[in-house]
């Protein structure tokens, strides 16, 4: 993270798990995103869709028991994390991307750009989050890195926007654990996805860049059951474990009021406190960003069907630029990319 945020706002995140922009959206575009989700219907959960080859499977591998039932019956997974779901949220919806464009020009406008000290940084997709006193909070957990998304990094910054103040009397406050306490290392993904898919000329493209639309589930799923990825999984269940009998007391809460934006990492553990307000839903809008590595894995174009991954943030040039398909990293210079 050091090389994608300018010191200053480096020490902010090292130290408190997330950075105050002190930027807020404009109330008008604040409340065009709600009345267009807000008009989704009750139950629209987007959520399953991820469960195959994805890092739900992690969450479950905290109970030995439930982690062998689901290896044996892996239906029953995809209801048990559908329900699970539907109780922790009334609505969640991915990609729609429609709002993407219009946020991003007023951040660029209102001074966005200063914190960060890498050259590009990609705008994967965005997700809405809906749920109300009655939804259970999502527990403790840290979002390891999918193969539905295939390039993630441990230094995703999300741009987290509530839709609603997110204070002591409504509660739903976001609370992270700080990387100077704990955190995967997410970033080992990265190198053994190149390490195990990269020897198969069959998934190389004209640039010799990984394909994921090349590589089958069932491919996927052969490297899921491999010793690298297997141990992976088990460092994030002990881990997890750690933080939620050791480092509890460690997480730090934050106080934000609608529309103002908030920098955080979602690969660092955190949760979020359960709402109070019985009259308004908790609503909160993400637009996830990635950083550039110099590894050789091209982005997936579609998710789930939907565009991503058409959106670079080009800090060289103060701008933003919009591609009809995914970012082409082939053309990006290796010396404006992290070295991994």
């Amino acid at each position: 993270m050091f090389k994608i945020l300018k010191e200053k706002y480096f020490m902010e995140y090292y130290t408190n798990g997330f950075i105050e922009t002190n930027i807020s959206l404009s109330d008008n575009l604040v409340n065009e995103i709600r009345e267009y989700y807000l008009s989704k219907k009750i139950g629209h959960n987007d959520f399953p869709k991820f469960f195959a080859y994805n890092e739900h499977l992690g969450y479950m591998m905290q109970k030995k028991f439930l982690n062998f039932f689901l290896k044996v019956f892996p239906k029953f997974g995809k209801i048990l994390v559908k329900n699970f779901y539907n109780k922790s949220y009334n609505k969640a919806v991915y990609c729609e991307q429609i709002f993407i464009k219009k946020i991003l020009k007023e951040l660029l406008e209102k001074g966005f750009f200063r914190f960060f000290k890498t050259h590009y940084m990609l705008v994967s997709y965005d997700m809405y989050l809906h749920s109300n006193h009655l939804s259970s909070a999502a527990g403790i957990h840290s979002d390891l890195p999918n193969f539905h998304h295939f390039y993630e990094t441990e230094n995703d910054l999300s741009i987290y926007i509530p839709l609603i103040d997110l204070n002591y009397i409504n509660g739903g406050r976001l609370k992270v654990l700080p990387e100077k306490i704990l955190k995967i290392p997410g970033n080992i993904l990265l190198k053994l996805l190149y390490k195990y898919f990269s020897k198969n000329l069959l998934y190389l493209d004209k640039n010799n860049y990984i394909n994921p639309n090349l590589i089958s589930y069932s491919q996927i799923n052969a490297f899921i059951k491999s010793k690298m990825h297997q141990e992976l999984m088990s460092i994030y269940k002990n881990m997890i474990s750690l933080v939620k009998t050791q480092y509890i007391n460690d997480f730090i809460e934050t106080i934000e009021t609608k529309g103002k934006v908030l920098l955080f990492n979602n690969k660092n553990f955190h949760f979020a406190e359960y709402w109070k307000n019985t009259q308004q839903a908790r609503e909160i809008y993400v637009i996830r960003m990635l950083p550039i590595y110099d590894v050789k894995i091209k982005l997936k174009n579609k998710l789930h069907g939907k565009p991503f991954n058409n959106f670079l943030l080009n800090f060289l040039e103060n701008k933003i630029q919009f591609y009809e398909e995914s970012v082409d990293f082939s053309q990006i210079s290796s010396n404006n990319k992290i070295p991994l």
